[in-house]
């Protein structure tokens, strides 16, 4: 075998390892749940507030295509008008404001728990 078969061949297991890892991460809370229903419950607000706010962000984000954007598609010869770009354009603005949204709310949760426990 040459190197490149090898690395191949590493990258093929650590994907596999990777899947693994995920089905058995979602399997066990999964199953761990089942025993706490109130639990399910939390989750579901969880992933309705996260879709909430990507969905804010999906809806705030441009329709149309920038100078700046429309330079880059021109660049690597993509049609900035066809339609899966713009929803491609929407799609990434929706993921970009939820990140930050995260970034935000997590950073202010930092610094929360940061002043709770100096004072008490």
């Amino acid at each position: 075998m040459d190197q490149d078969q090898l690395i191949d061949l590493g990258l093929y297991a650590s994907y596999i390892l990777l899947a693994v890892a995920t089905v058995a991460a979602i399997v066990m809370n999964l199953v761990n749940s089942l025993g706490n229903p109130k639990s399910l419950v939390k989750s579901g607000i969880g992933l309705v507030v996260l879709g909430l706010i990507f969905f804010i962000g999906y809806s705030m984000a441009p329709a149309e295509i920038d100078l700046v954007s429309q330079r880059a598609f021109e660049a690597t010869n993509i049609d900035p008008s066809a339609a899966s770009t713009a929803t491609a354009y929407k799609l990434i603005g929706g993921a970009m404001t939820t990140t930050l949204v995260l970034l935000l709310v997590a950073v202010v949760g930092l610094i929360y728990s940061s002043i709770a426990r100096v004072v008490r």
